[in-house]
């Protein structure tokens, strides 16, 4: 990270604006921060360190030291920093929290902290792209930026007065902390504590697993019915359960099977005594159909007589049928033709193909005769329409050859007005200004009175403290005066006097009947201290009301109240002149597009009408020709459908045929032409007569179909009359049955039938059939059912013994099968949690598997550590003349916990070839260990921070503890930093380093108790 620029004002000792341009100091790499002790040095750093981070550098130091006591108080303190890092370049501007006076009224009001975060294009962007204003936000962004947080920061670039040396000396644990706290190692730390957390989790989870082993062994117990058994004999006690279950089972299955047999018994029984039963009424049955069977053959031979009759009947009223519609066919046939005025020697077939042809030839002109009307009528509207077209297209030309110069006309107003617009900005400010001043001129007149006020309380206050010194005065004096008295009456015979020490008394002075007492002295004293507190509090009042009253008349200067209001009406015509000719730009604007949009659609319209009027002018034509070509046809079939209809259509086809070949007649088109008959209509005539001779032809088939059936029948009827043994049709119908008694003597022969099927069918069973074969042998029913209970209650006896040890065979398997499960899951469980054991005490450096008691976290910092003693010592080797290096050990320091931490540090002294402890050190010595040591931290963090370029560093340390060949060496090492093109800032009031490095930024001490700065470059 590099450090471009610092700009802040009313910070610290400055009451003043400071601006430090560290790009221009870094020119050779080292610049110097030099001034008195107390001057304001460190505050530069501090302001760095809180434009960044919004803490200061110094531990112990507070964000009230940033305000400036010696600024106005109305001025708002900030600091402004521009630096750069590899994410780009950025600015950030911070104000500390402080108190600044009331703009209404007196006292002060607490004016809250804020910040703002830009990115910049390059190191002079005055605006940039702003990233935040919200401080917490700020915080973290920065932190991504730079890559450091404070700490780190603080580490690796503000190296500040007393930090390092503290820690060379810290003990070991401290050190711990600083160093978790830089490099992050805490995650270690929660990595042992949650090692710890699973050691504790998995040591439940085996308490957790053999506890489910004993509930497990518990449950198998309970559902085998023993009592206590041991987790390995589940298997036996599973095996002998299931062995009993065996032997039931076995048991009930013989029972089952004797009970089956029982019923089995018990239903042959009762099917052979339903048998017997079911027989005795079928024989009963058939003795009465044997005795009405003459009966019913009676009526089956009536029946079938009828039948035979009924058949002859039929045949014969068929052939008296078609008789009859042969004669009226015939009748039909021949009055059709009358009506068709034809004879009987007329060819209908050839009559109507003649007309067929002819009507396939003109029929499908009929459609296209049909819309000669719509076309005229179309042709005609297209012709009106090419004039319209014609007509809307020079119009539209017309309308566009205005456009352009309507166009300029509302361009050049919309400039003008927001000419006028661009003024709002200004005005707005303006009246803004003219606003504040107006209420600064109200304040003024207050602030003359209150600072009026404040005089004639000051000059009451002073005449009072005055009055009560006087009479203070006046007491002591006296008080002395009469001190003799007051010692007198105090005196008692024998006793020394106070003042020459003599034990008689001849003249013993009185008390003044007006002499105070020490109380009324010491009252007129607390009230004269109270008269000069009021009269110092009166008097600061009153200089706050001069300084506000001189202030209030340095902004106003000679403005008066009309000259205001002046300034106001003619900055507020500017606002509404401005928003006037925004909204007017606005309404301009639109009717710009408005307008461009309706060039664009009149120019299409334009395109259109032209397309348009084209195609209409091209299709009226081709249409005005088909047109006279379909009128011809037309004309043509007309002609052709008048000779079909005439007496002599045959040869009038032959004639057409000619005409077709040669030519047409012209008499014949003037005839057509005249009649004025539409095709339409002689179409109608052909179907018409087509229709007609249809007829005509139906008929005489219907004839010829009638008189063939009469032919067909007569031979049927007399071979039916030979088949049913009939003599005549007369005969037949003579034996016919009535509907009537039909239907009864078949009723009597079906019922008859159905039940001698019944009957058979039921003696041919195979039950009722041994029933009869078995009718002697002997069955009791009783006997039989008693036996199938006995069998049941047996059965059902045996079920329940065998479900009894099926249950329990049952429950004892699933929970062995419980136990075993328990078990596996318990041995698992302790394989795994030995190893979670063991790491964890590992990490929590437990003594039983670690013997160096280190924690994963301090082993981690010691190799952490062990880097940055080595980036020291690289160093401390070129300084103090190779004689000191730092060495790490485990060894415990005293009063503290090294021994545990392993982050102790020595001194190893080349010289004596000794350790020493840290604070055996000189004080020069000190620093130039601790400088290295700091150093070292800070590249070792800069490569834990992932590499980030840290491009400016500054030293705030007591260089006055070195002697000249040390500080040759210092210098010599800061130089070194530089060389990556690094900056460094020495903060200093060492004299001599003055004479070394050039580029510095002096501070000094101004007669009213702040101080500036001044930059060499």
């Amino acid at each position: 990270m590099y450090l471009h620029r610092l700009e802040l004002r009313a910070i610290g000792p400055y009451p003043d604006t400071v601006v430090i341009d560290f790009a221009a100091l870094a020119a050779s790499g080292v610049f110097l921060l030099e001034g008195p002790t107390g001057s304001g040095k460190s505050t530069i750093i501090d302001a760095v360190v809180f434009a960044l981070y919004g803490g200061l550098a110094g531990e112990s130091s507070t964000p009230d030291r940033l305000h400036s006591q010696h600024a106005d108080p109305a001025t708002e303190p900030f600091v402004e920093l521009v630096f750069e890092t590899g994410a780009g370049l950025f600015r950030v501007r911070r104000t500390p929290q402080y108190d600044r006076p009331k703009q209404r009224g007196t006292g002060t009001v607490r004016q809250q902290a804020s910040a703002q975060l830009f990115r910049l294009a390059h190191p002079a962007d005055p605006a940039g792209e702003p990233v935040s204003s919200r401080i917490p936000e700020i915080g973290l962004e920065v932190t991504r930026i730079v890559g450091l947080d404070r700490a780190q920061f603080l580490q690796t670039v503000v190296l500040p007065q007393g930090e390092f040396a503290r820690f060379l000396r810290s003990p070991g644990e401290e050190r711990r902390k600083l160093l978790q706290s830089l490099f992050g190692t805490q995650v270690y730390d929660r990595t042992a504590d949650e090692l710890a957390a699973r050691r504790r989790a998995v040591l439940a989870e085996v308490e957790g697993a053999e506890s489910r082993v004993r509930d497990a062994q518990s449950r198998f117990a309970q559902a085998a019915g023993v009592e206590d058994p041991d987790e390995r004999a589940v298997d036996d006690v599973v095996a002998g359960l299931r062995s009993v279950a065996a032997e039931t089972d076995e048991h009930r299955r013989a029972a089952v099977s004797d009970a089956e047999r029982a019923r089995e018994r018990e239903r042959s029984v009762r099917e052979r005594v339903t048998a017997r039963e079911r027989r005795a009424a079928l024989l009963d049955r058939r003795r009465a159909l044997d005795a009405a069977a003459d009966e019913v053959t009676a009526a089956r031979d009536r029946l079938a007589l009828g039948e035979r009759a009924t058949r002859v009947a039929t045949s014969a009223d068929a052939l008296d049928a078609a008789r009859a519609r042969a004669a009226q066919a015939t009748d039909a046939a021949a009055s059709q033709r009358q009506g068709a005025g034809l004879d009987a020697d007329t060819d209908v077939v050839g009559l109507r193909t003649a007309l067929a042809d002819c009507l396939s030839d003109v029929r499908h002109l009929v459609a296209v005769e049909r819309t000669f009307a719509a076309r005229r009528r179309s042709a005609a509207d297209a012709a009106v329409r090419a004039e319209d077209l014609a007509a809307r297209s020079a119009a539209l030309v017309d309308a566009l050859e205005r456009r352009p110069a309507e166009r300029a006309t509302i361009v050049e107003s919309a400039r003008t007005a927001a000419a006028l617009a661009a003024d709002a900005e200004p005005a707005r400010v303006e009246v803004e200004r003219v606003a504040q001043l107006r209420a600064d001129l109200s304040t003024r007149v207050t602030a003359a009175r209150a600072q009026e006020q404040a005089e004639r309380v000051v000059a009451s206050a002073r005449a009072a403290a005055s009055a009560a010194l006087a009479t203070e005065t006046d007491l002591r004096a006296r008080r002395i005066a009469g001190l003799a008295g007051e010692l007198g009456a105090a005196l008692q015979p024998g006793d020394a006097c106070p003042v020459c020490g003599a034990v008689e008394h001849p003249s013993v002075a009185e008390p003044q009947d007006d002499h105070p007492s020490a109380d009324t002295v010491e009252s007129a004293a607390s009230a004269a201290r109270a008269a000069e507190a009021a009269l110092a509090a009166a008097a600061t009042d009153l200089a706050l009301a001069q300084q506000e009253h001189e202030r209030l008349r340095t902004v106003l200067g000679d403005l008066d109240a009309d000259t205001l209001e002046t300034r106001a009406t003619a900055a507020a015509e500017r606002v509404r002149a401005a928003h006037d000719a925004a909204v007017q730009v606005l309404d301009l604007e639109r009717r710009r597009t408005a307008h461009d949009e309706r060039t664009r659609t009149l120019e299409q319209e334009r395109t259109t009408v032209a397309s348009e009027h084209a195609v209409l002018v091209s299709s009226a034509a081709a249409e005005s020709e088909r047109l006279g070509q379909d009128t011809a046809a037309v004309d043509a079939a007309v002609r052709r459908a008048t000779r079909a209809l005439d007496a002599g259509a045959i040869a009038s086809t032959e004639s057409d045929a000619n005409d077709a070949a040669a030519g047409t007649d012209p008499d014949d088109a003037d005839t057509a032409a005249g009649s004025g008959a539409s095709l339409a209509d002689a179409v109608r005539a052909l179907d018409d007569r087509v229709a007609e001779l249809d007829a005509v032809l139906a008929a005489d088939v219907r004839a010829a179909t009638a008189a063939a059936s009469v032919a067909e029948r007569q031979p049927e009827v007399t071979e039916v009359c030979a088949e049913q043994g009939f003599e005549s049709v007369e005969r037949a119908r003579t034996a016919l049955v009535p509907v009537a008694e039909g239907e009864r003597l078949r009723a009597v022969v079906a019922t008859a039938d159905r039940e001698r099927a019944v009957v058979d069918a039921g003696l041919a069973e195979a039950a009722v059939a041994e029933a009869a074969r078995t009718a002697d042998e002997p069955l009791d029913l009783t006997a039989a059912v008693a036996a199938r209970d006995s069998a049941v209650e047996r059965a059902d006896a045996a079920t329940r013994v065998a479900v009894s040890a099926a249950d329990r065979l049952e429950a004892a398997a699933r929970c062995g099968e419980d136990v075993a499960r328990a078990v596996r899951a318990r041995e698992s469980t302790s394989a795994r949690s030995r190893a979670v054991v063991r790491l964890a005490d590992v990490a929590a450096g437990s003594t039983s598997v670690n013997p160096s008691g280190i924690t994963l976290g301090t082993y981690v910092l010691m190799r952490r550590f062990e880097d940055v003693v080595a980036a020291a010592n690289d160093r401390l080797r070129g300084m103090l003349g190779g004689r000191f290096t730092l060495e790490t050990s485990e060894e415990r320091e005293t009063g503290s916990r090294a021994r545990k931490t392993g982050l102790a540090l020595a001194v190893h002294d080349h010289t004596t070839d000794t350790l020493r402890a840290p604070g055996s050190l000189s004080g020069g010595e000190t620093f130039t260990v601790s400088l290295c040591l700091a150093l070292g931290l800070a590249d070792v963090v800069q490569a834990e921070a992932g590499g980030v370029a840290l491009g400016t560093l500054f030293v705030d340390e007591g260089f006055g503890t070195l002697d000249p060949e040390t500080l040759d060496d210092v210098i010599g090492q800061l130089a070194r930093l530089t060389a990556g093109g690094r900056q460094v800032g020495i903060v200093s009031h060492v004299e001599e380093l003055k004479q070394r490095i050039p580029e510095r930024i002096a501070v000094r001490r101004t007669p009213g108790g702040g101080s500036r700065v001044t930059t060499t470059v």
